[in-house]
């Protein structure tokens, strides 16, 4: 296993043990122990853009029909 490999292990078993009661698993990769925790983070619907300089008017979104 590689260093980073290795930071990574142990830096997810670190956040695992910090978001949960049980023990991370044995045998689990970082990156697997990673993607468990992150499809276990609940959905919440935000808007990363929010200014209180800029009307919702002015901000333009990929997908956005465009303005005449």
């Amino acid at each position: 296993m590689s260093r980073r490999d290795q930071v990574i292990e142990a830096e997810a078993r670190d956040l695992w043990r910090a978001l949960r009661p049980d023990p991370p698993p044995d045998g689990v990769s970082g990156r697997d122990l990673l993607r468990v925790l992150i499809r276990q983070i609940p959905r919440v619907d935000y808007d990363r853009l929010v200014s209180p300089h800029l009307r919702s008017s002015l901000i333009s979104r990929p997908g956005d029909p465009p303005r005449a």
